[in-house]
């Protein structure tokens, strides 16, 4: 963590929180507090916490289907803003146990406020690889690649781009199977 970033924690006055939260200290009495906290400060100390806890690794979940799961367990029905997702991230990093996973849906919150949620205490990403429309790629399904538009499985590019994002993002992809193996998308 940056001397910036730790004396903004101070000065917000949730230094003594963190170190709380890292010796595995109830904070019932502290989440109010936080719930209210500047995001960018929330956002310091659930990625101090998510460094610790589970390092650099962002295991990634492809779902084959359509299929929706929640980004997080927000209350209610209204319509979530970027900043409310950041915010339930981050809370959600700072409240669980140590070493407990915090997964955000790229497919519904979109790529870019998923990798910024990897700032924010998030350390899992689900969604399903679709096309730049938005299209389901098909198993059979093939894409152009490179300046001679070789033709590759879609699947296997989209999950290539995936790392890379990842990977550009200074996090390691690690991409886990449906039977629970993971595998390391090696740098290309």
């Amino acid at each position: 963590m940056s001397v910036l970033v730790r004396d903004a924690i101070d000065a917000a006055g949730f230094a003594e929180v963190l170190e709380a939260r890292l010796r595995g200290a109830q904070l019932a009495g502290a989440m109010a507090r936080l719930e209210r906290a500047d995001l960018l400060v929330l956002g310091a100390i659930a990625d101090d916490i998510r460094a610790r806890e589970v390092g650099d690794e962002v295991r990634i979940y492809v779902r084959d289907s359509a299929e929706r799961t929640p980004m997080t367990e927000l209350e209610g029905n209204r319509e979530v803003t970027g900043s409310d997702l950041l915010r339930q991230v981050a809370l959600k990093r700072i409240a669980a146990p140590a070493g407990a996973a915090v997964r955000v849906d790229w497919a519904r919150c979109g790529l870019e406020l998923a990798q910024v949620a990897l700032w924010f205490g998030a350390d899992e990403l689900i969604g399903t690889l679709v096309t730049k429309r938005g299209a389901l790629i098909a198993e059979d399904d093939l894409l152009g690649v490179g300046k001679k538009s070789r033709r590759e499985p879609a699947s296997q590019v989209k999950r290539r781009e995936l790392a890379v994002w990842v990977r550009q993002f200074g996090r390691i992809p690690v991409f886990v199977g449906p039977q629970g193996g993971a595998e390391v998308e090696e740098a290309r």
